[in-house]
Parts: C-alpha cells; sequence; structure tokens
C-alpha cells in the first residue's frame, strides 16, 4: 500500500484544524478564518481541501462517525473472547484510554446542527447504535439467562454514564465524577446477578 498523498495529508490537517474550531467555537462559530488560522494556511486553501460549508460539516460529520465506529471495534477486540460486562465498564471509565475530548464535543455539536445539516443524522447515529450495539452485544454474552431488553437496558445506562461523564472532561471537573459514574455502571451492572 502506498502512502498517503500530500493532498489527503492536507485534507486531514484541515479537517483537524476544523474538528479543533468546532469543539473551541461550536459548528456555526468555526468560521473559515478561525479554521485558517488553526491550520496554518490561507483561507482559499481550506476550500479547496474541504469545499463548500456544506461538504465541510458533512466531512468533519463522516470524520466523527468513522473516528467512533473505529473506537467501537476496538472496545469490541479489547475485550477479549467471552467478553465481560465488566470488563467492558473498565475499559470505558479507564484514565489510560482516554479518547480525544474533541470527539464528544464535536459529536454534540454535529448533532445540534442536524436541523441545518440534515444529511449528518444518519452517520451520527449510526455511529452511536454502533456503539450501543457493541455494549449490548458484551452484556448479553455475560449474562445469557438475563432478560434480553434488561440487558440492553443495562448497556444503554452503561454507554450514557460513558458518554455523560466524557463530555464533562473539557470542564476538569472533579475526580469524583468519574468515579462515581464508573461505580454507577458497576451497579446498573450488578442488578443482572454474576455473570456466567
Amino acid at each position: 500500500m502506498g502512502r498517503p498523498s500530500v493532498q489527503d495529508q492536507r485534507r486531514q490537517e484541515v479537517l483537524d484544524a476544523f474538528m479543533t474550531c468546532v469543539a473551541t467555537y461550536g459548528v456555526e462559530g468555526a468560521t473559515l478564518e478561525k479554521i485558517a488560522a488553526e491550520a496554518g494556511l490561507k483561507r482559499p486553501l481550506i476550500r479547496h481541501h474541504l469545499g463548500n460549508r456544506e461538504a465541510m460539516v458533512l466531512a468533519l460529520g463522516n470524520h466523527i462517525a468513522e473516528t467512533l465506529n473505529q473506537q467501537s471495534a476496538l472496545l469490541r477486540e479489547s475485550l477479549g473472547n467471552p467478553p465481560s460486562t465488566r470488563a467492558l465498564i473498565e475499559v470505558l471509565f479507564s484514565t489510560d484510554h482516554a479518547s480525544d475530548p474533541r470527539t464528544n464535543i464535536c459529536y454534540q455539536s454535529l448533532s445540534n446542527s442536524v436541523a441545518l445539516y440534515p444529511d449528518l443524522r444518519q452517520p451520527l447515529l449510526s455511529a452511536m447504535e454502533t456503539l450501543y450495539q457493541v455494549a449490548v452485544d458484551i452484556v448479553r454474552a455475560g449474562h445469557p439467562t438475563a432478560d434480553a431488553k434488561i440487558c440492553e437496558t443495562v448497556a444503554h445506562g452503561i454507554i450514557n454514564l460513558y458518554v455523560t461523564t466524557d463530555a464533562f472532561v473539557p470542564l476538569n471537573p472533579p475526580e469524583s465524577w468519574a468515579s462515581n459514574s464508573f461505580l454507577a455502571a458497576i451497579r446498573l451492572a450488578e442488578t443482572l446477578g454474576a455473570e456466567s
């Protein structure tokens, strides 16, 4: 496989700068001027690499969705066979494997912009569905005799605790927030009984 072209590399750099600007200023506040300054490029080059405003926003949405899908795949792979609910929770809340906080911030900003950019809805929704499904599969595997709907509810609760905790990272909250969310996820999993 060949090396990525300079064009592809520059596009990734511009996309990364756009991601930083959206995380800082929101979708509408991430102007071409701010993106160009962040990328260290002239404004016309931003459009050259990402296209018009709508194409830029959709490119970022697809990038965020792809990042989340990669994280979901890595999560599934990292938990072994058979995976355990406890291991899922430990990996999600581990400070050693913290994700880029811009990802969650951009996901939220882009979600809030779906009315303006309706084509964002499907990739963002699909990426979150994938993450939920990984958690559901892991919880069901660890509790094969538990009610499937209750397993799904517990899995959703665990992911919601993780996403909420991750959303607070830019605020530099007290450490107890993350540890309490971790313990809440453990307690929630314990409602299913011991794992098989």
